[in-house]
C-alpha cells in the first residue's frame, strides 16, 4: 500500500471513529431540548383538554341561561 493511500485510509478511519463517537453520545445522552419538547407537548395536550371541558361547561350554561332567560 502506498503512503498516500495509507494516509487516506487512516483519515477515513479517524472520521468514522469520530462519527461513531458522536452517534454513541447522541444515544446515551439525548438532546435536552428533545425532553423539553416532549414535556411541552404533554402540557399542551393537557391544556387543550381542560379548555375543551371548560368550553363544554360554558355551552351548557349558555343553553340553560337561554332556556330560563
Amino acid at each position: 500500500m502506498a503512503g498516500s493511500e495509507k494516509l487516506e485510509l487512516d483519515g477515513a478511519l479517524e472520521r468514522l471513529d469520530a462519527m461513531l463517537a458522536r452517534l454513541e453520545k447522541a444515544v446515551i445522552h439525548p438532546n435536552p431540548a428533545e425532553n423539553e419538547l416532549r414535556s411541552l407537548r404533554v402540557a399542551h395536550e393537557a391544556m387543550r383538554e381542560k379548555v375543551s371541558h371548560a368550553l363544554a361547561d360554558l355551552d351548557g350554561l349558555l343553553e340553560e341561561f337561554g332556556e330560563h332567560g
